[in-house]
């Protein structure tokens, strides 16, 4: 059997169409289509059913995709064996990472790493997050759950640390706030995403009750921009701010840490040279920050 028209089932069979079949594939649209009519030709019987919103499985698409996915755990296992030979650590690493993460604490350290590794390509994956091992969408992630469904290995790295921040500017002229009692008159910026962010904003909203709310957003960067803009008080990741100057932290003894970082590959891949190059490097770096990331 043909492993190409494999993959290009596989792919469709987990995304439910063939344009974001294609767009995972880096291939066209009419090219998925030809591929999976070859396959179904090939083995003669029809693996997909139009549906509503794309594509289900048939029977024997079921059966398949069983199949499959046993044949590329093969080739990632024949993948690091050969690659585990080699004596340096070459070739691509797609490395799956939230997007404040990779901007704020990686990517500055990134020129030693592949300066030290010039065979490597790196590919830093951000959306989406966190990106399937199992589906091939990324070798290795960094997120704030364990290994989960996709039975991946890896070690908790460290721990993410959240605090209150305003601006220099905010806090000239101003007692800012150390106890529950204190933030009345305050201005505070809240989270917006309640469902994602649902225990930092308990936290935060807990904490600042006496405080006026006067924007809520739902990213981390927009936050950052309000608090640099002197709107008010919010909630930042530590890490996040203790890059920046021209602000200060507000109540110090109120921090919460509410996500583990894990570093995550795929057990079969997990020796490969180069993804065991990246794992490793992106864990020191972890470990030399602990403090940082804590906050």
């Amino acid at each position: 059997m043909d492993w190409d028209l494999c993959k290009t089932f596989v792919a469709v069979a987990d995304t439910g169409s063939f344009t974001a079949a294609a767009k995972r594939l880096h291939a066209s649209h009419p090219t998925v289509s030809r591929k999976i009519a070859a396959l179904e030709a090939q083995l003669g019987t029809k693996l997909l059913a139009r549906a509503a919103d794309g594509f289900v499985l048939t029977a024997d698409g079921r059966t398949l995709r069983e199949h499959a996915e046993a044949m590329a755990a093969a080739a990632l296992r024949a993948e690091a064996a050969v690659g585990a030979g080699g004596r340096k650590a070459r070739g691509t690493v797609k490395l799956s990472i939230g997007a404040t993460l990779a901007s704020h604490w990686l990517m500055p350290r990134l020129r030693s790493f592949l300066g030290a590794h010039d065979h490597i390509r790196l590919e830093i994956i951000t959306h989406p997050f966190p990106a399937s091992v199992r589906r091939r969408e990324a070798d290795v992630v960094l997120r704030p759950v364990d290994s989960g469904e996709e039975n991946l290995v890896g070690r908790k790295v460290g721990r993410l640390g959240t605090g209150f921040y305003a601006s220099r500017g905010y806090a000239d002229g101003r007692s800012l706030p150390e106890r529950s009692g204190e933030w009345k008159g305050h201005s505070v910026i809240g989270f917006a995403d309640q469902d994602s962010n649902a225990q930092l904003a308990r936290w935060s909203d807990a904490i600042t009750r006496q405080g006026t709310v006067v924007m809520r957003c739902s990213s981390q960067g927009d936050m950052l921009a309000a608090v640099r803009a002197g709107i008010g008080i919010s909630a930042l990741s530590c890490f996040v701010a203790e890059s920046y100057p021209d602000l200060v932290r507000v109540a110090p003894q109120k921090l919460v840490s509410v996500a583990d970082l894990w570093l995550l590959a795929h057990p079969d891949l997990v020796e490969l040279s180069a993804v065991r190059a990246v794992v490793d490097y992106v864990a020191e770096c972890a470990r030399a920050d602990r403090e940082r990331l804590r906050g």
